[in-house]
């Protein structure tokens, strides 16, 4: 399910560049050619790559520690922008993503992304600083955080991340129909704001829910990667575990000891498409404004949507910390 979000944007794509051109990329819309926008390089997904079911970044370096505060447009990372989506850098929020209102938008999907070009594999956590969430719950499209492999390919899809997906009503309520389905299937229904997992090799995602005052603050949200699990932790603390017992569409959930955050079907980020090329996890952060599921669908918004990545660290586990308030860096 997840990688119809990844098999949505390749179809805009080739949709746009017949719409605006298959020449040189210019700064919006952002159809994915190779270029520049917003100060950093277009990921290009549209290379040959992306027909073996890849859209990363074509040009991933070894794993590495990494700090970056976004202070101006990051060497190592790259854009799998679309249309007329806006990136800014700068302090004190960072990497700021930005999505404007639909009569503005010009253009059927927008979405702001940010790919990390240094590799995440298992071992590894990610801590990410992310705010200017207060006004998502009423923002129809998706907004996310975390690792993925960006495969197309259903059964090579890995991921590991933090996901909002919000609807118009005529949508979101069709779009519940599904429900009893996915639940069946052993998950909750991915509208809100949830954690969610993939592994390569298996088709069914684990997602669940969490509330959606989290998104009211900034936190630092952390993936933490192992071999045989991986966990998600908030402010330094497991999600939804390390706080009293919540209620979410209708049921009981999380509390002390419930390990609410930790799933047993962790990415392995060995993974390689058709042409037997590696797609590796990377760390990600985007804003878009398309219903995601069960069908990626243009949604309508009265408004312009910000939200803000202020600082991504990766490294060794045990030695990235899990919060980043009083953190100094690696020494």
């Amino acid at each position: 399910m997840a990688g119809w979000r990844s098999r949505a944007l390749v179809a805009v794509l080739a949709a746009a560049m017949v719409w605006g051109g298959a020449g040189s990329a210019a700064a919006d819309p952002n159809i994915q050619v190779p270029g520049v926008d917003d100060g950093v390089p277009n990921c290009a997904v549209l290379q040959p790559r992306a027909f073996a079911g890849y859209i990363g970044t074509n040009d991933p370096k070894p794993a590495r520690k990494m700090d970056e505060s976004f202070t101006s447009p990051p060497k190592d990372w790259c854009n799998t922008s679309v249309g007329y989506s806006r990136l800014w850098f700068g302090k004190p929020k960072g990497a700021t993503f930005g999505i404007p209102d639909t009569p503005h938008a010009l253009f059927p999907y927008n979405n702001a992304e940010l790919l990390a070009k240094p590799v995440f594999k298992p071992g590894w956590t990610m801590t990410m600083r992310v705010g200017g969430t207060e006004q998502i719950p009423t923002w129809a499209g998706t907004t996310g955080w975390g690792a993925s492999n960006r495969s197309i390919d259903p059964l090579g899809l890995e991921l590991a991340w933090f996901m909002y997906n919000g609807a118009n009503k005529p949508v979101g309520d069709a779009s519940t129909l599904a429900k009893p389905i996915i639940n069946a299937l052993g998950m909750d229904f991915p509208r809100g704001f949830f954690l969610m997992t993939k592994r390569a090799g298996e088709i069914v995602p684990q997602i669940r829910l969490l509330p959606l005052n989290i998104l009211k603050k900034e936190h630092d949200y952390s993936v933490v990667l192992g071999g045989k699990d991986v966990r998600f932790y908030i402010d330094g603390k497991e999600a939804g575990t390390d706080i009293a017992p919540f209620y979410v569409d209708g049921k009981k959930r999380g509390g002390p000891g419930s390990h609410y955050g930790t799933f047993d079907n962790p990415p392995i980020g060995t993974w390689t498409d058709i042409s037997r090329q590696p797609v590796p996890l990377l760390g990600q952060m985007w804003l878009d404004s398309g219903y995601w599921f069960p069908l990626p669908l243009p949604e309508w918004n009265n408004r312009w949507q910000k939200a803000y990545m202020s600082r991504y660290v990766q490294g060794p586990t045990g030695q990235t910390p899990l919060t980043l308030t009083g953190w100094n860096g690696f020494s």
